[in-house]
């Protein structure tokens, strides 16, 4: 790996661009706390923020006497959550005010999640988030680890029963073969229509990933016509994720019939108590489980909602078995997959392949891309051996391989995810 340091700065300032609607500047040293750093700094819907009231109070009571405050839309009906207009500039003044009146469960700002994954390589002329690259060719002595591959073996997953699994993303092209008979078509929260149709690429990336005849896990492994894929658009093209849209797919997904498992590879940093919640209601109320990314800065924290103890959080490892440099790691975190690592703009080597817009398909790479390898396989092992909820999760990181420090840690969670042992409980024996 060369200059590991210096293409991690790179392509963090990159990736954080691509993934924002302005530029962010990197951080300089994750060793800064760049979760307190990020949480003063996280964009928020202007003139929204969100509010609970409690029990036996009407929300009219609190906006028939303020000035300024009026009722924009309500979320889903069990959230019991309204989104409020106030001033723009105002949002986390009025939410803190609000959260002090007797009256308010809480208030908070919508704040705004981004997608947690990137382009850098650009094959077969589809449109790339960058046109160069800081990073030489990786040297013909970089080899993957055989083990370190998803271990996604051809027809392990057969057999299985009916299944679905949710995506919370940028929507799905529709019409890519790829996905033919795999999807489930749900709501588009971003533009307030039926038809979530993918228009940045990220979200057909990760349910490629998921589900995809030839690259997806459930594809892979025979199991592809028992898992199909719930699409929610939470996301609009430019990756921007509003809690209040994330909230309402996360209840609309656990009440999905036969729902399995939901894969958010998104995140932010300021915790919300709506989508802590809702996460609550997913996994302690209908056990689904909420697999969510744990972010791109590299830095020693979980992003949220991985952050959420019910939610399994996932870090990115490379194809050395190492994390990949811009994964996030630290206290909570549950387990990794390969999310890839691109270092050149000439080769197609080290990212992770998957559908894309148009029909085709890319190479990404983030914690976005290792999330959805972890939710495929939920969805196979659920479909193959009936488990759900707390002993499907068990058995996701059980299996995993131990990688790092013996044992738990911090950079690995409980191992790099290892499908085949997922699914038959027995360990794949490598030549050699």
């Amino acid at each position: 790996m060369s200059h590991p340091r210096m293409a991690a700065a790179a392509l963090l300032a990159l990736g954080l661009a691509a993934c924002s609607d302005q530029p962010s500047a990197p951080l300089a040293e994750a060793r800064l706390d760049p979760l307190a750093l990020q949480q003063q700094q996280e964009e928020v819907v202007p003139g929204e923020i969100l509010i609970k009231m409690k029990d036996g109070i009407s929300l009219n009571e609190l906006t028939g006497r303020t000035p300024g405050l009026r009722l924009e839309r309500r979320l889903a009906e069990r959230s019991r959550i309204a989104v409020l207009s106030v001033a723009r500039g105002s949002e986390r003044a009025e939410a803190a005010r609000l959260s002090a009146d007797p009256r308010v469960e809480y208030a908070e700002p919508n704040y705004i999640r981004r997608i947690e994954g990137w382009a850098h390589y650009n094959p077969g002329g589809l449109t790339a988030y960058f046109n160069t690259s800081p990073f030489a060719a990786l040297p013909s002595t970089y080899s993957s680890i055989t083990d370190a591959d998803i271990d996604a073996v051809a027809g392990i997953g057969s057999g299985g029963s009916q299944v679905v699994i949710g995506s919370l993303d940028t929507g799905a092209d529709t019409d890519h073969p790829e996905l033919t008979g795999k999807l489930i078509l749900g709501w588009d929260w971003a533009n307030s229509d039926a038809l979530p149709e993918d228009d940045n690429g990220h979200g057909t990336h990760t349910i490629g990933t998921m589900v995809g005849t030839t690259v997806g896990v459930a594809g892979v492994t025979g199991a592809g016509t028992n898992v199909k894929v719930y699409v929610q658009k939470v996301c609009t093209a430019a990756g921007s994720c509003p809690t209040a849209n994330i909230v309402n797919a996360i209840y609309a997904a656990a009440d999905y019939p036969g729902m399995v498992a939901m894969n958010l590879s998104l995140g932010g940093t300021s915790i919300s108590t709506a989508e802590v919640n809702a996460i609550n209601y997913a996994v302690n109320t209908k056990g689904v489980l909420v697999i969510a990314a744990a972010g791109n800065s590299g830095a020693g924290t979980v992003g949220c909602p991985a952050c959420n103890v019910n939610s399994i959080s996932v870090a990115a490892t490379n194809w050395r078995d190492a994390r990949a440099y811009y994964s996030q790691y630290g206290s909570g975190l549950d387990i990794s997959a390969p999310g890839g690592e691109l270092y050149s703009n000439t080769t197609n080597e080290m990212g992770i392949y998957s559908t894309y817009l148009s029909g085709g398909y890319a190479y990404l790479q983030g914690t976005s891309m290792a999330t959805p390898q972890v939710t495929g396989a939920a969805g196979v092992v659920a479909s193959k051996t009936g488990l759900t909820g707390a002993a499907l999760r068990t058995r996701l990181q059980s299996t995993a391989d131990d990688k790092g420090a013996a044992g738990y840690d911090t950079t690995f969670g409980n191992g790099r995810l290892n499908v085949y042992r997922a699914i038959t409980n027995t360990t794949l024996a490598y030549p050699g």
